[in-house]
């Protein structure tokens, strides 16, 4: 049965869709999984890093389960993720190489006047009689996973903090085939002056921050590029995709941050 927990955050859903779309940052929060190959869609197979040229989501992995001051197990598998689902939220899942677990969590981010609701749902199927001897009869890892390592460190990286909160408005938001968004693209980021852009397509999201019209940092697929490096990637692609574009209003951050140091001046004083 599918474990769910549901949360309220301070801040804004891109920034929360940005954090869980970097699969290295979530298997690490899980503890559980190690990422050690990526499938590159060029080669057609399973590759280091450092040999990658064109990712997919998709992951060779290790499962590490077990107590490291007594035994620790490892096991093959694969991983899938970040996933966009229909109805806005995220989703990853994998499996052991065996098929005696198996797993998928889903990222449900909604906002409501600058309050963010996070709905979190882990569902695990695994073999009892097997890992039954290693996480121990009355585990539930669809719990585990959840309310042990998600959750803590959710609320510890957002904990409200009014100075750490960017105000982020969408201005910008169309579908249609690679050569319009390639248009669309080129058209509203000359109208960027702080901000960035989100690609969502069938088997690729791009993520990159934009400065004065200018493509300045970019990822495809949460692996960094060169900045010229989008345009590039998108003319191989075909099919539908979306293009969300977004500002943000510096002149708040400036003056939260100055406040902050006055706070801080007077608090020595």
């Amino acid at each position: 049965m599918p474990y769910i927990h549901e949360l309220e955050l301070k801040g804004n859903r891109s920034q929360v869709l940005a954090f869980f779309m970097d699969p290295v940052r979530f298997t690490g929060i899980l503890g559980h999984v190690n990422i050690v190959k990526i499938f590159d869609k060029s080669e057609n197979k399973y590759v280091t890093m450092s040999d990658l040229k064109n990712p997919e989501n998709k992951f060779k992995v290790i499962y590490v389960f077990g107590d490291p001051d007594s035994k620790v197990s490892y096991y093959g598998g694969i991983m899938e993720g970040p996933i966009l689902l229909l109805n806005g939220g995220v989703e990853y899942k994998g499996e052991t190489n065996d098929g005696k677990l198996v797993w998928k969590i889903d990222l449900l981010i909604t906002e409501v006047s600058h309050l963010i609701k996070l709905k979190i749902t882990a569902d695990v199927k695994q073999n009892l009689g097997f890992f039954s001897k290693i996480l121990g009869n009355n585990l539930d890892l669809a719990e585990h996973l959840v309310r042990d390592h998600i959750v803590p460190f959710i609320k510890f990286f957002f904990r409200p903090r009014s100075e750490d909160f960017i105000n982020v408005n969408e201005v910008f938001r169309f579908k249609g085939s690679v050569e319009e968004i390639l248009i669309k693209l080129r058209e509203i980021i000359t109208n960027i002056t702080y901000g960035g852009i989100i690609i969502i397509g069938e088997s690729c999201e791009i993520v990159a921050s934009i400065i004065n019209g200018e493509i300045l940092h970019a990822q495809i697929n949460s692996v960094d590029v060169q900045s010229g490096d989008v345009m590039t990637y998108l003319l191989k692609l075909k099919g539908d995709m979306e293009l969300i574009a977004y500002n943000i209003i510096i002149e708040d951050l400036i003056f939260r941050s100055i406040k902050k140091k006055l706070d801080e001046i007077k608090s020595k004083s």
